[in-house]
């Protein structure tokens, strides 16, 4: 005789992910996430994010997949048969100078495998799609109009997933913040410690998210698709609480003066000029992912000393550091 494995479901379980066994009780069953980076600042915290869930998570390591080989991605996904895709590769690296290529490849390569095997994808995307458009709020509706290489490249990607794909989710970001990597908090963070004199533009309005924020959208889209959610398109995310670029900064500086976190005296200088190549606002509306993922806003404010702690934190890890 053989015996089966039954999981029992908890009450919350959602219906697409269970079936009735050969004896009439209901079993879930597996759902295959994959999970195309996990490198970078922000696949960290989509990795962390989904640890707490009950995905069977593919994470193919840096080297293991070309994703710029048809051949290559075509070939993993038949062997691993993913349910559904989140894909921040490339992201980080498409605001570096010249670093735009592994965020469109992997896009052009990721929609030809979902289309083949009729795969929804979630794809991150930024608010850089946007240009010297003066709306202070840009809806999911407006046309893109990249005014640099990083949004231009954002659109192409964009454009590759939807020219391929029906059951897509283009998740658009606001200013990204973070312990980690390159963004809006640690070049400040960086800046201050040392002393040295910060510009920043009091015209530049955003909504600085943190990546453990775009990471929970993400996995509650995620987790509401597995459940038989059909809702696709674009969509927006971004904190609730918007700011312009130098107010940002003096609450960051603030809060260094109150946590006695200063070793040097910066200096904050205000422009107050039209930036030439970056989005005037990086403020997004976004009703679509609340309407269709029930998906509510949150503040960055109370996550902002603890991301400062964490990112002294890893400073002072990384001097110790043999």
């Amino acid at each position: 005789m053989f015996q089966a494995r039954i999981t029992l479901a908890a009450p919350g379980a959602c219906a697409a992910n269970m079936r009735k066994n050969f004896t009439g009780m209901w079993i879930t069953m597996s759902f295959t996430l994959l999970l195309t980076d996990v490198n970078s600042p922000l696949g960290k915290a989509l990795e962390h994010e989904l640890e707490r869930e009950p995905f069977k998570l593919l994470m193919p390591a840096g080297n293991a997949l070309d994703w710029s080989d048809e051949a290559a991605v075509a070939a993993y996904f038949a062997r691993e048969q993913p349910d559904l895709v989140i894909n921040c590769r490339g992201w980080e690296e498409a605001y570096y100078p010249g670093g735009q290529m592994p965020l469109i490849e992997t896009a052009r390569q990721l929609a030809r495998a979902c289309k083949q095997g009729n795969i929804p994808l979630i794809h991150f995307s930024s608010y850089s799609v946007f240009g010297a458009d003066p709306k202070g709020t840009h809806s999911e509706k407006d046309a893109p109009a990249p005014k640099n290489e990083t949004g231009a490249a954002f659109v192409e990607a964009e454009q590759a997933i939807a020219a391929e794909l029906q059951r897509f989710v283009v998740l658009r970001l606001s200013w990204v913040i973070g312990a980690y990597g390159d963004n809006h908090l640690t070049r400040l963070l960086s800046a201050f410690l040392a002393g040295a004199s910060v510009s920043v533009n009091r015209r530049l309005r955003g909504a600085p998210t943190a990546l453990s924020d775009a990471a929970r959208v993400a996995v509650a889209m995620a987790k509401q698709i597995s459940c038989g959610a059909e809702n696709w398109g674009v969509m927006h995310y971004c904190s609730g609480d918007a700011c312009t670029e130098d107010e940002f900064a003096d609450q960051v500086l603030q809060l260094l003066i109150q946590q006695q976190l200063l070793t040097a005296e910066p200096s904050l200088t205000l422009v107050d000029a039209e930036p030439e190549t970056e989005p005037l606002s990086a403020i997004l509306g976004c009703r679509h992912a609340r309407d269709n993922f029930g998906i509510q806003a949150r503040s960055w404010r109370p996550s902002l000393l603890p991301l400062v702690k964490q990112w002294l934190h890893n400073r002072e890890q990384i001097k110790l550091t043999p």
